[in-house]
């Protein structure tokens, strides 16, 4: 059974001496201490139905987004960067890729045109099983991306489609800052200080 969580002011307008700057709660000295405690508190209807929920909340998220790309800090932005999604069953290597790159694009590597092919095993970055593998191509202008995005890859002559990777980090990172929000939330509901990984 959670504990009940203190009902709150209304509002910090109601107090003269507390003002709200920049997300910070500024406190006057000579306002009496009971007062800023009442003040302090969290508004809700019903602290027990909020608290149930802000949980159900984050349960109905963790179990709609299990296992997702978590940041430390916002991507940096990769607009050369392309990104080819396979099934982990696909197993293909990095020779079978440059292969595929060499019939789109021949000389792909010695002429310069991309300068690196990388995988990510987005099954371990996640710690979960079933995502998709990315092959990360990094091009060196915007008129071979654009030929590639046009055209994509087809590895052992399956066709598959590339897309720009920074599309998809950008959408890892709303997954991940939606979730940190959730999670934050719940900590709070529950009296809890969350922590720097989120």
């Amino acid at each position: 059974m959670q504990p009940e969580v203190e009902p709150l002011c209304s509002s910090t307008m109601s107090n003269p001496s507390m003002h709200r700057e920049a997300g910070a709660l500024l406190v006057d000295p000579e306002t009496p201490e009971e007062t800023q405690t009442c003040c302090l508190s969290r508004p809700t209807k019903s602290s027990k139905q909020h608290l149930r929920q802000v949980i159900a909340e984050y349960e109905a998220l963790d179990r709609e987004l299990p296992c997702i790309r978590k940041f430390p800090t916002p991507p940096a932005a990769q607009p050369l960067c392309l990104c080819m999604e396979t099934l982990p069953e696909a197993d293909f290597t990095h020779l079978e890729v440059l292969e595929a790159l060499e019939a789109e694009l021949p000389g792909a590597m010695e002429s310069g045109r991309v300068s690196s092919i990388r995988f990510e095993n987005m099954n371990v970055i996640c710690g979960t099983a079933g995502r998709r593998d990315r092959w990360l191509i990094t091009v060196t202008d915007f008129q071979t991306r654009s030929r590639l995005l046009r055209s994509g890859l087809s590895p052992r002559g399956l066709a598959h489609q590339l897309v720009r990777h920074d599309e998809l980090l950008l959408g890892d990172y709303r997954l991940h800052l939606r979730r940190s929000l959730a999670r934050r939330r719940m900590l709070e509901a529950l009296g809890a200080e969350p922590n720097e990984e989120d």
